[in-house]
Order: structure tokens, then sequence, then C-alpha cells
């Protein structure tokens, strides 16, 4: 064996044995190495080998490496890490390591020399904002030498044959991720082809005219992906602009309803405010001729001080009260003497009538319990009255209400007051 063999041996032999400490002191220290996945290799042919990557990523990215690899007629290989260090591969093909670093980014599990860094764009292209994360630039031992995309961004760095992805490809959308990179070999295959052509002998010319034929199909290729999602979003903006029209229109039909019922209801209010107001008038002109009595003499207490069965009359707490004759009522040919009441009348309209003489417990009245008296159909007028100021009309309305007993709605039987013997009262005889 000669010595140039034995030099090379030598020197693989030592890679080995350091890239093999390197990946030793990536994982923590107690756990036990793993086995970096298989790379996905591509010859010129057209024939490819193994496989790291989950579908459908792995096809689209073999497609790629296809193409490459027989324009160039160089093979590839696409490596994927589990820790983000890959160690660089031999001269024999083009390598390419996606998110990973020819040195270890992180020692034993927690000393991180090499961190990330918030990437939004990578070759001009918008990366998705879940992944938007990049392994920092920097000259850390074993690190290769820096790839700068057209923006200034470092997206990666070559290192002998091997090209490495700073940026998580596989995170990014499935559309962008061929395009991806093609650009990323695009920019990074011209650092690696001169060596690689020369060392395989194809002809330097024809591998730079493959590689701007590839650049040219990947322009080709990122402008009718931008058409497509420009096609795409502008059907989502005309799909967005009618679903809001329709949501616009769906609420304008409810206000319109809405409105419409507003507006029925503010004439229903109308009329029946023009009723209240022509009632406020007519009651309004009853009161002021009422004035006009009362200041020219008229004696609206006398007159109820006159009226039969009524026995005193007067204004106490802010309202009228009569005081009754003993009252009369006859039931079944028998005469009963109910008593005495107070009946007070409320400028409110309210009425209460109490049992002075001959209260029996809670019952004033057959038809009065604790003082209220139960009116029946008569209540409204009462109100009505009250409301005008017709007192005397409404103290008729109930001196006829106490001569009055139904057995189909009393509180309490009349029979249970005494009976009259020999008694009169004001001389109405009573009705049942």
């Amino acid at each position: 064996m000669s010595g140039h063999a034995l030099q090379s041996l030598r020197h693989r032999f030592l890679a080995r044995t350091w890239h093999a400490f390197l990946a030793r002191i990536s994982f923590p220290l107690l756990d036990p190495v793993v086995p970096a996945p298989p790379p996905l290799q591509v010859d010129p042919g057209g024939a490819g080998r193994g496989s790291s990557i989950p579908r459908p990523d792995r096809e689209a990215i073999r497609t790629v490496l296809s193409r490459y690899a027989a324009v160039l007629e160089i093979p590839m290989t696409f490596h994927t890490a589990l820790n983000r260090y890959s160690p660089p591969a031999g001269a024999d093909a083009v390598h390419l390591h996606t998110f990973a670093l020819p040195t270890p980014p992180m020692l034993f599990g927690a000393w991180a020399r090499v961190g990330l860094i918030d990437l939004p764009l990578a070759h001009g292209i918008p990366l998705h904002p879940d992944a938007q994360r990049a392994l920092a630039p920097g000259t850390q031992l074993g690190r290769g030498s820096p790839i700068l995309d057209g923006d200034g961004h470092t997206v990666g760095e070559y290192l002998g044959a091997n090209l490495y992805c700073l940026f998580d490809l596989l995170s990014q959308d499935p559309a962008w991720i061929p395009l991806l990179l093609r650009r990323h070999l695009d920019l990074g295959l011209p650092y690696l082809l001169p060596r690689l052509a020369a060392e395989r002998g194809v002809p330097a010319d024809r591998v730079m005219e493959g590689m701007r034929h590839l650049r040219d199909e990947t322009e080709a290729l990122v402008g009718a992906c931008r058409a497509n999602l420009r096609q795409a979003s502008r059907e989502a903006y005309v799909r967005a602009c009618q679903e809001r029209v329709a949501e616009e229109i769906r609420f304008l039909h409810a206000e319109v309803a809405f409105l419409e019922d507003g507006v029925e209801e503010m004439a229903r209010r109308t009329t029946a405010d023009t009723r209240r107001l022509r009632e406020g008038y007519r009651r309004l002109r009853t009161l002021q001729g009422r004035t006009d009595e009362g200041q020219s003499g008229g004696g609206e207490l006398e007159r109820l001080q006159a009226l039969p069965g009524v026995h005193q009359a007067g204004v106490q707490d802010g309202r009228i009260s009569l005081t009754t004759a003993p009252i009369l009522v006859e039931y079944e040919g028998h005469r009963y003497r109910l008593g005495r009441f107070q009946v007070d009348l409320n400028f409110n309209g309210e009425v209460r009538i109490r049992n002075l003489t001959n209260r029996l417990g809670a019952y004033d009245h057959p038809h009065i319990h604790q003082g209220r008296p139960c009116l029946g159909e008569v209540r409204e007028g009462i109100a009505k009255l009250l409301g005008e100021f017709q007192f005397v009309a409404a103290a008729e309305v109930l001196m006829d209400f106490l001569h009055t007993v139904n057995p189909a709605d009393w509180r309490l039987p009349v029979l249970r007051w005494p009976e009259a013997v020999g008694e009169t009262d004001r001389g109405i005889p009573a009705t049942t």
C-alpha cells in the first residue's frame, strides 16, 4: 500500500473517530447515542435509496434531487439530524444537511453552543409562522463557510462537499419545500461543483450551463407557485367578500324587520298617545270647569254631606273621608245590621272602606276584606270618577255598593251579621 493511501486511510479513521466523539458529546451524558437516520441518496441515473423523510415531502425532495443529479451528473444525498448535528460526509457526492450543523450545536444536552434566531424569510420566500427559526451563524470550531441569500441572511454553510441548510426546511408549507430546496441548491452548489466536477471528470462549462438551466427552472417554478398562490388568494378574497356581503344582507334583513316592527309599535303608541291626549284635554276642561265652580262658590263637600246615608264628610290626610249612617241590607226576607262605615276616597283612585261598629274579624262587609272592597265591574268606573274629581258621583256608587249583597261572590255570608228588628236606614231597600 502506497504512502498516500495510508495517509488517506489514517485521515478517514481520525475523522470518523472525531465525529463519533462529537456525536457522543452532542447527546446527554447518560443517554445512549442514537444513530443518525439514513440519508436519501440519488444517483445521476435517477435511482434513489434510503429515506428518513416522511411522506409527502420525501417524494418532492427526491424529485428535486433527482433532477439536479441528472443535470449535473453528480450524486446527491439528503441528511436529517436528530439533534441538529450532522457530520460532514465524503467528497463522493453533494451532501445536503437540513436544519443541522457540521459541529454539535449543543453539548451534553445542556450547553447550547449555537442558539436559534428568528428568520422570517429565506431565499426571498416567507417561512411558515410556526417555523421561522434558524441556527445562528457563528465561528465555532468545525463550522463551515457561510452562505448568504439575496436579503443578506445567513441561510446555509458549505464544508467540503457538504451543503448545510440552517433553517427548518421540512417544517415549511408543502408547496414551498421543493422551491426552497431548489433555491438553496442554486445558491450553494456553485461553491461545491468545481471540485466535484473535476474529481468526476465532468466538464466545468457543462456543469455551469446545467446550473444556469436549473436556476431558470427554479425561477419559473417559483413564479408559477406565486401565481397560483395569488390566484388562490384572489379566490379566497372573493369568497370572503361574498360571505361578508351575504352576512351584511342577513343583518340588513333583520334590521329592516326590526325597524318595521319599531315603526308599527311607534304607530300604535302614537295612536294611543293621541287618544290619551284627547282624554287629557277633556279632563283638563272638566277640571278647569270644576275649579271655576269652586272659585265661584260651589261646595263639593256640602254636596257630599247632603248625600242620603252620609252622616259626615270631611278631608283627612289628603283624602275625602265619609262616615255613613247605619247600613241595613235585606236578604231572603230578613234585614241585617252591617253597621257604620268609613269610606276613604284617595285622589290617586284608591278606595278603602272600614266598618266602624260591626266588623267581623277581617271582614268589614260581605264584600269587603280588611278594608279592601271587591268592587267588581264598577271598579273602573269609580277610578275614572275619582280621576276626574267627581267625588259625589263616586260616593253615590259606593253607597249603593254598601247596600248590596250578592251570595255568588261574597267573602263572608251576610247571615253572620246580626238581624235588624224595627230599625231603618236611609230608606233605600237593599237588593240581592
